[in-house]
């Protein structure tokens, strides 16, 4: 069994060679010239809001021109922006790279500047004759209609730029502070059978998937008390965060920042409804998963703390980080000699950073480095089954981000809403499930059965507790600012709504709102029903692969590839498929309900 200390960290040196170093040192400088540069020729040709302008040839060709410049500044961005977070998010110590984060924060700042007043620009122009007058405007027709319909949400040019300023020093700070907490912080604890007696927070997340009881409810139970020790700033940090998402929201014209969430998600709420209401009707079946899962270990009901117990007959199987390679390469076979390589080669180039440790974030992402034509995924593996759920899951991000690079898009018809960005990775996990389910014993069935489901209740009872916490205190906080007993109470509520009986009401957990990052990002509120989209939207995909596999492949990666070039809506029709009709998302919730029939069958069978 691979130890923490063997497994593979990321390379960032394909990216830049260092942070000293003279290619990243010129990225910087490139940047600097092509901000100030893109600044003086929107300040020479009054670039911004204002009247609507007249059609042209010299119109159209400064808009080209402009184009070119965001794409040229997004590209070079995101990889000084990857490179940085590749620092950041596994060292929370590295005051080097706090130092030049800091710093690319504010050319970040002068770019998110520069593109909200080419959006207000672009509210000004009559986009059809422009169409037809430039293959640049075709190939950016629903970028380009997504401007203009934001830009009739702006502020004037000056408030948008001050607003993007003050982000840096207000809810942005506030975020890395949330951040930097959750990172570094660490409590000393005497825990059954661990050598170790400095926890940070990730590590006592890992100790809750021990077979020992004892151990997990410990590991719980330090959990709260290192998040109880920040919970004056992290509610100061909630309330910062939500109330000015609260004032730009309102200053912007949106009815209320989940409107201008849903927007950002390339949704309709008749969607969003649409798709909670088929979740609020399948509640039943992930309790009665609980509620099985708390009889396999001897419970009238589960804990919090029991959520992540493994369920398996004999002891729970530990996979070594080699095994869990090999294993999603050769599931990844079975759908495709494409998908399979392409995580090939991100293992022989080194792309993923493995072990949990002091300092790094918690949790698992993949982020694209579109200059290089690559990208990095994060995780903190503890050699569990999920683990290897989750290694599917972030390579499938990974996969998505290669067909967009494969298809040439631009960095601009490379912007996918998160209600999209899950659907290839819900699809990878789905073809590991299919691949474990196939040939395994009822013995392995029900560990195997379990990490779906366990997967599947986040992702429907839990995404939907986030969402009723952060609709509730948005709402809220327009009021006032909400106090810690306020937060816990609501996240408690929250979960009673979801969880219901198959959570004992005493063992909830109060500081999730603490704990979950989600809740404190200034450029993303509702991160949270997108999951649960891009979940039963995957799952709807695969559906139609095993309805009609002749030649899926090719329209799959197509339409990956185009998740910035068309809404879910375009994009699901192509398959057959309707995002505002509840039959779809009750379709897919099937699947996972037919599978708690059969977990409770195996609970049965092995529940002695």
């Amino acid at each position: 069994m691979s130890s923490v200390k063997d497994l593979p960290y990321w390379q960032l040196s394909s990216i830049f060679k260092g942070l000293a170093s003279e290619d990243y040192q010129n990225a910087k400088t490139e940047l600097k010239i092509a901000l100030k540069n893109l600044e003086t020729l929107m300040n020479t040709q009054g670039i911004g809001s204002g009247a609507k302008l007249e059609p042209s040839p010299a119109l159209y060709s400064l808009v080209d021109d402009l184009l070119k410049q965001l794409n040229q500044l997004s590209e070079l961005s995101a990889d000084l922006r990857a490179y940085l977070t590749g620092f950041s998010s596994t060292d929370a110590f590295n005051d080097e790279a706090k130092a030049e984060t800091s710093a690319f924060l504010d050319l970040q700042t002068q770019y998110f500047t520069l593109s909200k007043r080419l959006t207000a620009y672009l509210g000004r122009l009559e986009l059809e004759p422009y169409f037809e007058a430039s293959s640049l405007a075709q190939n950016h027709r629903y970028t380009l209609k997504r401007a203009q319909a934001l830009a009739y949400h702006l502020m004037t040019d000056s408030e948008e730029a001050l607003a993007s300023q003050l982000d840096t020093t207000g809810g942005g700070a506030w975020a890395r502070l949330h951040s930097d907490l959750i990172s570094r912080s660490t409590i000393v604890a005497e825990l059954a059978g661990q050598s170790q007696s400095e926890f940070a927070v990730t590590e006592l997340k890992n100790l809750q998937s021990d077979a020992d009881p004892e151990l997990r409810k410990a590991a719980f139970e330090k959990e709260l008390e290192l998040l109880s020790q920040h919970e004056v700033a992290f509610a100061a940090a909630m309330n910062s965060i939500k109330g000015q998402m609260n004032v730009l929201s309102q200053k912007r014209g949106w009815d209320s920042v989940l409107a201008e969430a849903v927007f950002q998600s390339a949704i309709s709420e008749k969607a969003l409804d649409a798709m909670h209401a088929a979740c609020r009707e399948s509640f039943a079946h992930f309790r009665r998963y609980l509620k099985a899962k708390a009889k396999y270990l001897d419970k009238d009901t589960m804990a919090w703390y029991d959520l992540n117990a493994p369920v398996s007959v004999g002891k729970a199987k530990s996979y070594s980080y080699p095994e869990a390679q090999q294993f999603v390469i050769d599931s990844f076979k079975t759908y495709s000699k494409e998908l399979a390589e392409y995580a090939a080669k991100a293992f022989k180039e080194d792309w993923l950073d493995v072990p949990p440790r002091k300092g790094k974030r918690n949790g698992a992402f993949c982020m694209a480095v579109p200059g290089r034509k690559e990208s990095r995924i994060m995780l903190n593996y503890g050699h569990t089954l999920d683990d290897i759920f989750t290694l599917a899951h972030e390579l499938g991000h990974g996969y998505h981000n290669e067909q967009m690079y494969q298809f040439e898009r631009s960095s601009l018809n490379r912007t996918t809403p998160m209600t999209l960005a899950e659907t290839a990775s819900i699809f990878c996990e789905t073809i590991v499930v299919n691949k474990l389910l196939e040939s395994a014993s009822d013995e392995e069935k029900l560990s195997i059965l379990e990490q779906d489901l366990l997967g599947a209740t986040q992702l429907v009872l839990d995404i939907y507790s986030r969402f009723i916490f952060e609709k509730t205190v948005c709402e809220k906080r327009q009021e006032r600012e909400l106090s810690i007993t306020e937060f816990k109470d609501i996240m408690l509520e929250a979960q009673a709504q979801t969880y219901g009986e198959g959570l004992n009401p005493d063992e909830r957990h109060p500081l999730m709102w603490a704990f979950k990052g989600h809740y404190y990002s200034t450029s993303r509120s509702f991160y949270n029903f997108p999951y649960t989209f891009g979940y039963l939207f995957g799952l709807g995909l695969y559906a139609e692969y095993e309805k009609a596999p002749e030649g899926f492949q090719a329209r799959y990666n197509e339409l990956l590839a185009s998740t910035g070039m068309a809404d879910a809506k375009t994009l699901g029709e192509q398959f057959g498929i309707d995002i505002e009709d509840k039959a779809f998302w009750k379709a897919s919730l099937s699947i996972a309900e037919a599978r708690v029939a059969e977990y409770e069958r195996l609970i049965e069978r092995f529940k002695v």
